[in-house]
Parts: structure tokens; sequence; C-alpha cells
């Protein structure tokens, strides 16, 4: 059950309690640091960025009285360059808070060169397809300033009439003319590294018909070879060309 008080407005007691509460006149301003500031306003309290700026000014201007009493008055205001507030948090809590801040401030970082990396290959990737473009674009005028040339030499009528007229220029895929150097020489196949010579009767100072002769009689021209190397009764009699050293010394060899 509840009961309801009714409230008194006792300005007496009021006053009475504040002075047994109130510091004593003669105190010294040191002990209360009290400040009486004569800074009249008129502030609309609705008014909330007002309100703030008049309390922001009588602060500001409580400091510096406060400060002027201080110097008058000789007394120390300033903390000393050695003077260590006691922490509210542990060492131990404050350890964690710097582990997790290193923690996070590592994965940004982490996360920036993984971003680094994607824009670097996406760049690569990018300036790779554009070198593409251009060797294909180069390589597309090449081949139609050659049949623009090609064309023009028939028109003025050496179109079979000189050397240029008979080399044959592959423009379909343009591997073979790439491999080659650019250059595909007539009557000389793509794997002979001897310019021809080897189809047309080999180098200088060379006769390929005695070459060829000297092969037919050693080797022949295949097939059966009539049974040129069969010993005969001759042969096998025949006992010239046999080293008797090299049977005594096998001799030896086998006895010791």
């Amino acid at each position: 059950m509840m009961t309801i008080l009714n409230a008194i407005y006792n300005a007496d007691g009021l006053l009475d309690k504040l002075g047994d509460i109130s510091w004593p006149e003669n105190v010294e301003w040191i002990h209360k640091l009290s400040l009486d500031i004569d800074q009249e306003k008129e502030v609309d309290v609705n008014d909330d960025l007002a309100r703030e700026l008049a309390f922001y000014t009588q602060a500001l201007q409580g400091t510096r009285m406060a400060l002027e009493k201080f110097q008058s008055l000789g007394l120390p205001f300033l903390r000393p360059s050695d003077y260590y507030a006691e922490m509210v948090k542990t060492d131990t809590h404050m350890e964690k808070v710097k582990g997790r801040l290193l923690s996070e401030q590592r994965k940004m970082e982490e996360a920036e060169e993984r971003r680094k990396a994607r824009e670097a290959k996406k760049l690569a990737k990018e300036i790779q397809a554009q070198k593409q473009k251009e060797r294909a674009k180069q390589k597309k005028e090449e081949i139609e300033s050659v049949k623009k040339w090609r064309k023009q030499r028939q028109k003025n009528g050496f179109a079979g009439g000189d050397k240029g007229g008979d080399m044959d220029f592959s423009f379909e895929d343009g591997k073979t003319f790439e491999r080659s150097g650019g250059k595909k020489r007539p009557g000389v196949s793509p794997g002979d590294r001897s310019g021809g010579k080897a189809r047309h009767g080999g180098g200088k100072g060379k006769n390929p018909k005695k070459k060829r002769d000297f092969r037919d009689s050693k080797f022949g021209f295949g097939g059966r070879k009539s049974m040129k190397k069969q010993n005969t009764a001759e042969t096998t009699n025949d006992i010239r060309g046999f080293n008797n050293g090299s049977l005594s010394s096998n001799k030896r060899r086998k006895r010791s």
C-alpha cells in the first residue's frame, strides 16, 4: 500500500541545512577551488547548439580565472612530467586489448595485400591481351602489305618471270613462314639445313657421282647379294692373314 506524501517547501529549513554543509567564510580558496562567474546570457533551452556553446564559454572563462588565481598565489597547477596515474584496467586486460588491435591491423594489411595482388594480376592479363591484339594486328598488316605487293607485281608483269614470282607464301596460318625466319627458298625442303646442297650435288670440292659409285660397288643396290660374302674353299684354305701370336697369347691366358 503506497503512502502519498505532500511536498512541503520549507525555505528556512533548506537555508539552514545549506549553512551547515557550506564552507566557512574564512577558509582558504585552495581548499574549495570554487569560482563565481558573472556571465548572464539568455539562451533558448530548446536550442541544443546554443546551450552547449554557453556552457563551453562559461567553462573557458572559469579556467582562465583559475589559472590567474593559481599564478597569483604561487601554487603549482600543472601535472609533473614524472606523474603516472593509476590505470583503471589491469595490465592483463590491456595486453588482450593490444593483441586484438594488432590482430585486426594484421588482417586489414593482409586483405589489402590480397586486393593489390588481384588488381596486379588483372592488370597483367589486360596488358597481355592488349599485346596479343597488337601482334595480331601487326601480323595482319604485314600479310596485307605482302599481298598488295604481289598484286602490284602482277599488274606490272612480274608474276612469273623473276625469282620473286616463284616464291610461295602461305598466309593461312603463317606458321611455316615464321619458322623459316620470314624466307622460303625454292627447291629447298623445310628440314634441309644444307641449303639444297645435298640435293643438287653436295658441297664444294666433292664429286657425288664417284661417291655414289663407290657405295654401289661396296653395298650393292639392295636385294640378294649373290652370296658375295660367303666363304669358299680358297678363302677357307688361305691362312696368310692368320696371326699365330694372338692364338698363343690366348692359350697362355686360358692356362693361367
